[in-house]
């Protein structure tokens, strides 16, 4: 494991629980960062969080004091542009439950956004989800058109007095209602890993996956062939995932950083 760590030439961090905690940085990650450029090591944040646009996510790690370019990023809203694209290019027309604050990533990719007649529908994280939105994408789905979930997490996690309720539960609600199969994306399906590999140029095998979920970062890396890292300290998800073993723990991003140091 140690030869296959030397050998790893990119880095996908999940965000939350990883790299911060809410709108509190970790003291480790800026050190990390610095270290990986120092290697020569790329690096690029993974996220399922479908509720925030590149652009949103750009302006809140530079709040957190990390200059990031939006090319740097491959979220989940990514990964399912990708999907469909590949494997659907009949899809012209979306229906998306989810903020507008994604829909310029779909019409960019050159998908029309419809609250009509659309081809497929979309299931993001939505937090300003009204019940006629969750009717209106229920009535769609039951229609028998093809629906697409960007990621399958019940909850996100947050650092404020709250639960937030997230795009896995909206799935979870839907499917019961209708009877009808969504397809769900983002982690932990391979797919996603390969498909920002690809965009770095590297093989999974190179690469190393670090997040606190077991079930979706590590699950996600171990699906792919990833090395996989995961984060245990403050503000992580501590939830078991049985069958699911990572080939590091550590507690935060600097424990990563001096297993690395000494090889």
């Amino acid at each position: 494991m140690e030869q296959r760590l030397k050998n790893v030439r990119q880095v996908f961090l999940d965000m939350d629980g990883t790299i911060y905690h809410g709108s509190r940085l970790y003291p480790t990650t800026i050190p990390f960062l610095n270290f990986l450029k120092s290697r020569g090591i790329g690096y690029k944040f993974l996220s399922n969080n479908s509720s925030f646009s590149t652009a949103e996510y750009v302006a809140k790690l530079g709040r957190l004091g990390i200059e990031a370019a939006a090319d740097e990023f491959y979220i989940s809203t990514d990964y399912c542009i990708d999907y469909i694209k590949a494997n659907h290019p009949e899809v012209k027309k979306l229906f998306i439950m989810g903020m507008e604050s994604i829909f310029p990533a779909f019409e960019a990719a050159g998908f029309q956004v419809t609250d009509s007649a659309p081809d497929a529908v979309i299931v993001a994280f939505d937090r300003t989800l009204t019940y006629e939105k969750l009717c209106k994408t229920a009535y769609f789905i039951k229609q028998g058109i093809p629906a697409f979930a960007t990621h399958p997490d019940v909850f996100c996690p947050t650092d404020q007095p709250t639960f937030l309720v997230d795009c896995g539960a909206f799935t979870a609600c839907l499917e019961a209602a209708t009877r009808c199969k969504i397809t769900v994306l983002g982690k932990p399906d391979p797919g996603f890993l390969r498909a920002a590999a690809a965009r770095c140029g590297v093989m999974p095998e190179n690469t190393l996956m670090a997040g606190d979920r077991l079930s979706t970062d590590i699950r996600l890396g171990i699906n792919a062939g990833s090395v996989t890292c995961r984060l245990t300290g403050p503000g992580a998800d501590l939830t078991p995932c049985e069958g699911v073993t990572p080939d590091f723990t550590v507690n935060d991003l600097g424990e990563l950083q001096a297993i690395w140091e000494k090889l």
